[in-house]
């Protein structure tokens, strides 16, 4: 990469420093979307996927130009992003969007694959593309004998969409006897996963269907989040995105709780939210069947659930 031949003043451009590296939008991005009030940049670093010192670095550049202060000193000093800064906001439009557009991307791939005959036994994204030149590739689980009808009726389907966000799509096919198992970190999409999900999310799930107290174990978990929530407000964020896309395009009988818990995610102050996980009332007993926030866990705080409810 060539050097810059006549530097630009930051003061008229300060996009330049602002989005000038992808450690500084990964920062941007975490301290805009996901986090409430200050964090440290050991969190920051963890959160964007960065080494702490490679954190440092992007943080001191986006300090330079006033979007980010430093709250406290020494050991315990934390960072902050200046959400009045019409900067700032613009920004924050485009990780909207960004995720808008993510969401919007899947949630046709959804509806498609919920509207082809035969329908497949399962589907799922193993990983995404590395690079938005390259095909997103969706492996679909079926029987021998429909297999192929599935994948062709579901490649016409896909044209519409693939016009629309000038993106390819290629279909993976696979039957029972050949089905790989879903790795964690995959997206899935469609039916029940081929070989369950992460190890971590299967002792959860394989206690929430068959532990003789369904109900005491829900609490139990619903407890914890709640302790982490009040912790870390980015869970909240993370269930309301959750919702939102869960409610694109639905119309199934679980409709109503989600759609409850969006109100709840929407209206409910922090300490309100933590009190109603923890409630016997039987609406907060009913909503905990379906529960936003384990879908939204990380592996870490999926174990910190674990830990809590003392499974081994």
């Amino acid at each position: 990469m060539r050097p810059i031949s006549i530097e630009q003043n930051t003061f008229r451009y300060p996009l330049n420093i602002i989005l000038g590296t992808e450690a500084q939008i990964r920062l941007l991005r975490v301290m805009i979307t996901e986090v409430n009030g200050p964090i440290s940049i050991v969190d920051a670093a963890e959160r964007a996927d960065l080494t702490p010192m490679g954190a440092r670095k992007a943080m001191k550049r986006l300090t330079s130009v006033g979007i980010i202060r430093a709250v406290g000193g020494g050991r315990k000093q934390q960072y902050e992003i200046s959400l009045n800064d019409i900067l700032v906001q613009s920004v924050a439009a485009l990780f909207s969007a960004e995720a808008d557009r993510f969401e919007y991307i899947l949630t046709s791939i959804k509806k498609c694959i919920e509207q082809v005959e035969p329908q497949p036994i399962s589907a799922w994204i193993p990983s995404l593309p590395a690079d938005p030149g390259y095909p997103i590739n969706i492996c679909i689980l079926q029987d021998a004998r429909n297999l192929r009808g599935t994948i062709q009726n579901l490649r016409i389907l896909f044209l519409k969409l693939e016009r629309e966000v000038d993106v390819t799509i290629e279909l993976i096919g696979y039957t029972k006897a050949d089905a790989p198992q879903q790795e964690s970190g995959s997206l899935h999409l469609y039916g029940l996963p081929p070989g369950g999900n992460s190890k971590v999310e299967t002792r959860i799930m394989s206690g929430l269907v068959y532990h003789e107290k369904q109900d005491e174990r829900l609490a139990g978990i619903c407890r914890t989040i709640g302790k982490m929530i009040n912790e870390d407000r980015s869970i909240i964020e993370r269930a309301k995105q959750h919702t939102k896309w869960i409610l694109q395009g639905q119309s199934d009988s679980a409709t109503g709780d989600i759609e409850e818990w969006r109100d709840i995610l929407m209206k409910y102050s922090v300490r309100r939210l933590i009190k109603f996980l923890s409630s016997e009332e039987e609406r907060a007993l009913r909503l905990r069947q379906s529960c936003p926030f384990l879908a939204v866990l990380n592996e870490k705080e999926k174990e910190r659930v674990l830990d809590e409810l003392g499974d081994e």
